[in-house]
């Protein structure tokens, strides 16, 4: 019903209408990261708010089977949140919040061992929009989210061998270089 209610709305808006109140974004960064899959929708809701959602998928394992060169960044993670923009909606600087959530499983990157688990928290973030055109926007950011983890920890990626399992909290820097479409 929400669908078919968006969807009149649209239609029935006037075709002069040039207010850009949505994006969809893939970040860069997080593509160099093993090849992570990603998308973040956004909305404006005012002039200088815009709530967003994304995604991250890394279902990839690099020499698999191979348990001294075997390597994962695998997870799935999702975060809702909302950004400030002291000019305007898609231009300029902006600051936001978000919540998030990960399952991953990780190893044999720097170290033989893998940790996996769940991690729920929070992320603080500030960065600046490059408009290129009227419809692509640049999206630079920095920030960091840190929560509580619940975590296994192996000796390798193969090898199931315990070393460490519990719960702590936990601190990750981030960066975001992303390219976004505005309509």
């Amino acid at each position: 019903m929400k669908r078919i209610l968006l969807l009149i709305l649209l239609l029935g808006a006037p075709l002069s209408l040039t207010a850009q109140r949505f994006s969809l974004g893939t970040n860069g960064v997080d593509w160099l990261s093993l090849g992570t899959i990603n998308l973040e929708a956004s909305a404006a809701v005012s002039q200088k708010y815009s709530i967003h959602v994304g995604a991250e998928l890394n279902p990839w394992t690099f020499r698999a089977g191979d348990p001294d060169k075997q390597l994962q960044m695998r997870h799935n993670s999702y975060w809702g949140g909302l950004r400030i923009w002291p000019w305007h909606v898609y231009s300029g600087w902006w600051m936001g919040a978000d919540l998030r959530y990960s399952v991953y499983n990780g190893g044999g990157i720097l170290k033989r061992e893998c940790e996996e688990g769940d991690a729920y928290g929070a992320g603080l973030w500030g960065g600046y929009s490059i408009m290129l055109s009227e419809m692509w926007n640049l999206d630079l950011g920095m920030g960091f989210w840190g929560g509580y983890k619940k975590y296994t920890r192996y000796a390798c990626p193969l090898c199931g061998v315990i070393v460490d399992q519990g719960e702590k909290a936990f601190i990750l820097p981030d960066a975001r270089i992303a390219i976004q479409l505005i309509f």
